[in-house]
């Protein structure tokens, strides 16, 4: 595969009512009546943008400066398991373009930065900007989320293993030892250095309950284990969560996500209120630029009127990108014709 690098202003960076299937973990139902495509597309300074495509199997970081995201131009870096880069055959054969990617600081090397990936059946992390291979892991899960700790080590949040792990990955590329937390639809996990810990959404395997919590790292990075924070355990306004999301300028903040609705979460009140895009339904991925601007994508079959250009392969993906301002404004969309993408991921190495 040929690898592109960044260049100029690059990095600086209900299951709904049936069982959890592919990379939805959702059925669908109709939703809000989607935005208008815009007929003059503009650039939009910020990060750049990572998006999962399901239809090229590629994980690729775009720029949203860049209006047509068709051409080469707007493709900074893009991504797939290949030999060159360390990946076994079986890796190769088994990615599917991804479920999430998340970057964070390295401290020295010919890579700035370490990438946390998942798709469905496997995890990595990867240096960056080279791909290279640091830790892969075969892992038949249904996994939909990763998250790079600070100390070397991976979490993942499993929706078919109905788990959260941590893996000791600053162990050695092939380390296969875990810490695991039961957690049934397990869709997101994000370290917040703010209190030492992972948050996590999923269903409590007990009750049932559709929960947001926190779990704490503990034992030793060769050997971890984790502990549920109970203080910030919180029920979802709607159930099936899915995303959770840092909000950037505001650490006490968290972009949230069910099949039902989009929230803000508050940390100190632990109270949620409604996002100021109109609450949509079924959203797969949400973020912030640290301008403010809201980017997020939504299954193209949760659309009404479905789009003229949209993705044909699954119903859970989309061939647009939306944005909106930090009001809630719609501002226009990025469309990709033949795309399939499932999240969306603002590329900034903060955690908060």
């Amino acid at each position: 595969m040929k690898k592109i690098f960044l260049t100029g202003a690059a990095c600086c960076l209900m299951i709904c009512q049936m069982a959890c299937s592919g990379k939805s973990g959702d059925a669908t139902s109709p939703g809000t009546t989607t935005p208008p495509v815009t007929e003059t597309p503009q650039p939009y300074p910020g990060q750049l943008l990572a998006l999962t495509n399901d239809a090229t199997k590629e994980l690729v970081l775009y720029d949203p400066m860049v209006t047509d995201w068709n051409t080469d131009a707007a493709k900074k870096w893009k991504w797939v398991p290949t030999t060159g880069l360390g990946f076994s055959a079986s890796e190769i054969k088994i990615w599917g373009g991804g479920t999430d990617f998340k970057l964070r600081k390295k401290a020295s090397g010919q890579d700035t930065a370490v990438a946390a990936l998942c798709d469905n059946s496997m995890a990595a992390l990867v240096g960056f900007p080279s791909g290279q291979r640091l830790w892969s892991k075969i892992i038949n899960a249904n996994v939909h989320s990763a998250e790079l700790l600070p100390d070397g080590n991976i979490a993942l949040a499993a929706s078919d293993g109905n788990w959260v792990r941590v893996y000791a990955a600053s162990q050695g590329a092939d380390n296969g030892t875990y810490a695991e937390f039961p957690l049934s639809q397990a869709h997101a996990v994000l370290w917040d250095p703010g209190i030492n810990g992972i948050w996590v959404i999923g269903q409590d395997v007990a009750t049932n309950a559709h929960i947001l919590t926190a779990l704490a790292v503990g034992g030793t990075t060769a050997n971890p284990v984790l502990t549920e924070l109970t203080q910030y355990r919180v029920t979802l306004p709607s159930v099936w969560g899915h995303e959770v999301s840092p909000y950037y300028g505001n650490n006490n903040l968290l972009w949230v996500t069910t099949n039902g609705g989009e929230y803000i979460f508050n940390k100190t009140t632990k109270t949620f209120s409604t996002a100021p895009t109109t609450n949509l339904t079924f959203v797969k991925g949400i973020g912030n630029q640290p301008s403010g601007q809201i980017v997020l994508t939504r299954p193209d079959a949760n659309k009404n009127p479905r789009p003229a250009v949209s993705c044909s392969l699954n119903n859970w993906s989309t061939s647009t990108v939306d944005f909106y301002t930090s009001g809630g404004q719609w501002q226009g969309s990025r469309i990709v014709s033949g795309a399939c993408f499932y999240k969306v991921k603002v590329v900034y190495d903060n955690y908060q």
